[in-house]
């Protein structure tokens, strides 16, 4: 086990709540799941922070390579991909859980007897604190278990922490729970907690993002660092390499696009594009990344055509994804195209509500690829009326 000595450093205070990790599904004689044993642990970590917001796309114009950046920090879907992600994996098993997520540092990496084991990271330059656990069953676990999970765990909690803003969803893949908690022992803590459970095999993955001082434009970066979230073959399995699929072409794609390599993105991206219009593997959200910064990357490099031939794609596989229609329209304002720039902004804030957790949708008064429209009366209009509060 590793763990950094002293927990205060510059200012900022580090908090370890005393308890249980473990707390996932077993199941009795007869099929009937109760819970095991926990171990858990809750900490606090209260930095200075640096924020996101919504992203235009005047990239695509200004051709500065931000690729969907602000403040510094990558938009959702566009998370870098640290040279050494976080890693973790259970003896006997040829695959392991990563999270491709910068600027964290191990804090620990412990084991439990019968197949479990978590590491925790954290980032206190950003207030960010990341562990994944995984625990070893008796049975192949399925996604309905992980729902039951995420709510006993909202049920525990309960009493113990005043917690707000508790939503629970899934992707079909991964169940999901988030909540607030605005204090803690009478100090702010603003803390957004997000977790996600699913399973690979006879194992339970569970995976808790935390980030204090909180607010909403970090929903951003937290649901960036979520998308990460990829089980991988061990490099050390003793296997045969795999070719390579869509989605660690989709991770390499994404590792030159946050460093700006945009001409370089493409080529893993577009491969990887490939392979989905064949066989389509990707999670959905992760396909509509792929879509969008590959749409992104062809427009900031100046070819306007594959920018539209990409995103016209997106749309026809997916639309009512809000994204693609406002970067067509962003294309289509590059080409100067006003009436079909129009067109797609009224479709894109038609779905608006669709945008993937995290986001929202960029304000086109703001956007430098329409500066060139605002003058003109029927433009104006009707992105002012896009844009308005609703009643």
């Amino acid at each position: 086990m590793y763990r950094r000595k002293g927990n205060r450093r510059k200012g900022t205070w580090y908090l370890f709540l005393p308890g249980t990790f473990f707390s996932l599904l077993s199941r009795r004689e007869g099929g009937d799941k109760v819970k095991r044993s926990s171990w858990f642990a809750v900490f606090f970590v209260v930095p200075s922070l640096v924020g996101v917001g919504p992203v235009p796309c005047s990239a695509l114009i200004q051709n500065t390579g931000q690729a969907r950046q602000e403040g510094g920090q990558p938009a959702v879907g566009a998370t870098a991909a640290a040279e050494n992600p976080l890693s973790i994996s259970l003896p006997g098993k040829d695959w392991e859980v990563q999270v491709h997520a910068t600027g964290f540092t191990l804090d620990s990496d412990q084991a439990a007897p019968g197949g479990k084991r978590r590491v925790l990271e954290s980032d206190l330059s950003r207030g960010l604190a990341l562990s994944v656990m995984l625990e070893q069953v008796d049975h192949q676990p399925d996604l309905d278990e992980c729902r039951q999970y995420q709510r006993d765990r909202i049920k525990a909690f309960t009493g113990k922490f005043a917690l707000q803003d508790v939503k629970y969803w899934d992707d079909g893949r991964m169940a999901f729970v988030q909540y607030f908690i605005p204090e803690y022992q009478g100090r702010p803590v603003k803390q957004r907690n997000l977790f996600a459970c699913f399973s690979r095999e006879d194992v339970f993955i569970d995976v808790h993002l935390s980030k204090t001082l909180f607010e909403p434009k970090d929903e951003v970066l937290l649901s960036g660092i979520m998308a990460t979230i990829y089980v991988a073959d061990r490099k050390d399995s003793g296997g045969a390499a795999p070719s390579e699929t869509s989605m660690q072409l989709f991770r390499e794609g994404t590792e030159l696009y946050n460093r700006r390599k945009l001409e370089e993105a493409i080529v893993p991206y577009q491969k990887a594009l490939d392979i989905e219009k064949k066989d389509r593997k990707l999670q959905q959200n992760f396909w509509r990344v792929l879509v969008d910064n590959l749409g992104m990357a062809y427009g900031i490099t100046g070819d306007l055509k594959r920018a539209r031939e990409t995103f016209d794609y997106g749309v026809s596989q997916d639309k009512t994804y809000p994204m693609f229609y406002y970067n067509l329209a962003c294309t289509y304002a590059e080409m100067n195209d006003m009436d079909t720039a129009m067109a797609d902004l009224k479709t894109a804030f038609q779905y608006k509500d669709n945008v993937i957790k995290g986001e929202s949708m960029p304000d086109p008064r703001t956007d430098d690829s329409f500066q060139r429209f605002m003058s003109n009366k029927k433009f104006r209009e009707l992105v002012d009326s896009l844009t308005a509060p609703t009643q």
